[in-house]
């Protein structure tokens, strides 16, 4: 049964990989100009490919139980390697974090654009945890006796089921403005059973679980924020099939069958005060194919998956999706 599973499990995985997008002769696709983006970007934009993000400490506050679970220090180095795990992001210059605290919650309560420091302009970005609650529970369930079908009886002895929560919340800030870009919300919970002897009225070392797992359910979301950007530098095409080249690759995570979002920077103009301001919006999404070099790749775009109205040009910048 086992070895039935595992050629299964391996059938599945081979019928994957072969329905992934490639392109095999590249000769075979037309080079074709395109047309510059609205928002190009700047020569500094395309060399930085790895998001730069300053990580500020979570502290355990005035919540009891992350104070004597000391939930924050776990927490901290579980968001540190989730950051920075695949290479994508770089997580900087951490030991000024307690200067950044201070800068963060000032900038909350001010409107004032000139307090900050040529040290908070080292990064895209800053990210900031905080835990909300972190709660810890101990159920009793009485010894049972049952009985089968041929009458024999059955005991279950007493037990308790002991059950911590974590609630909290991901700020991600823009540098230097540190504007909230983004929140994400945080809940994780873990549990266990152990026989009735004497109930334990803390446990450390599961409210740290259950932090963990608060980290988990929001680490899509911020792995999809930080993701790095790859710019389409080029366009062929093969009948209605179009590729796009990008300056991404191996080095910074992209596989063969990855799914990407492909975004445009345009101009919104307030119709009341003509200022304008940058939007940014997604305007396809892709495949990367089976060529991929250390800094760049080559991506796959169906027709039907560029949203209507828009086409894919020059400048227009990628995301992986995780």
């Amino acid at each position: 049964m086992k070895l039935f599973l595992f050629m299964g499990t391996v059938a599945a995985l081979f019928i994957l990989s072969g329905c992934a997008a490639k392109i095999g002769d590249l000769n075979k696709y037309a080079p074709t100009p395109m047309r510059d983006t609205e928002v190009m970007p700047s020569s500094s934009e395309m060399k930085e490919a790895k998001t730069k993000v300053i990580l500020i400490k979570m502290k355990n506050g005035s919540v009891r139980n992350a104070r004597e679970a000391n939930l924050a220090q776990t927490l901290n180095a579980a968001l540190l390697n989730a950051l920075s795990g695949d290479g994508s992001v770089e997580v900087i210059d951490r030991e000024i974090d307690s200067y950044l605290s201070s800068e963060v919650k000032f900038s909350e309560l001010s409107s004032e654009k000139d307090i900050y420091s040529d040290d908070m302009r080292i990064a895209s970005y800053a990210i900031r945890g905080e835990i909300s609650s972190a709660s810890f529970s101990s159920r009793y369930v009485a010894e049972d006796v049952w009985y089968d079908k041929k009458g024999k009886a059955h005991y279950e002895p007493a037990y308790y089921v002991y059950t911590a929560a974590v609630e909290g919340i991901l700020n991600i800030y823009e540098i230097p403005s540190m504007r909230i870009l983004k929140t994400i919300k945080l809940y994780g919970s873990d549990s266990y059973s152990e026989e009735a002897r004497r109930q334990k009225r803390f446990d450390a070392a599961l409210i740290q679980k259950a932090g963990k797992s608060a980290l988990r359910s929001g680490r899509r979301q911020f792995k999809n924020f930080f993701a790095p950007k790859g710019y389409i530098l080029r366009k062929r095409v093969d009948d209605d099939e179009q590729i796009f080249e990008v300056t991404l690759g191996g080095a910074e995570g992209l596989y063969h069958g990855n799914d990407v979002r492909i975004y445009r920077k345009q101009y919104i103009e307030n119709p009341i005060s003509q200022e304008k301001k940058i939007q940014e919006i997604v305007i396809a999404k892709g495949t990367v194919s089976e060529i991929i070099h250390e800094h760049n790749a080559w991506i796959i775009i169906d027709e039907d998956d560029v949203n209507s109205g828009y086409e894919v040009r020059l400048g227009d910048y990628i995301k992986k999706r995780h």
